[in-house]
């Protein structure tokens, strides 16, 4: 990702790759502050969404199990074979 003349290049394949939890929320929160210009007090309702998605994806935990978690106890094992 970069800047060119002032317009953010995206990749969209990197943003479907891994889950995003709380995008949605901070994404309809960040538009409701520069509808109103940056004014806290006018988009409470947003706000508390996205506080309340944060709190839970903070309660869930991490995953463990991922590819890398996998290739990596593989590796160690074979490091250790050979």
């Amino acid at each position: 990702m970069g800047r060119k003349a002032g317009v953010m290049r995206v990749n969209p394949k990197h943003l479907t790759r891994r889950t995003m939890p709380c995008f949605q929320e901070m994404l309809v929160f960040l538009s409701c502050l520069h509808k109103f210009n940056y004014d806290d007090d006018k988009v409470v309702k947003e706000k508390n969404a996205l506080n309340m998605c944060m709190d839970v994806q903070a309660k869930q935990g991490k995953q463990h199990n991922t590819i890398n978690y996998h290739l990596q106890r593989i590796s160690r094992t074979m490091k250790g074979a050979g």
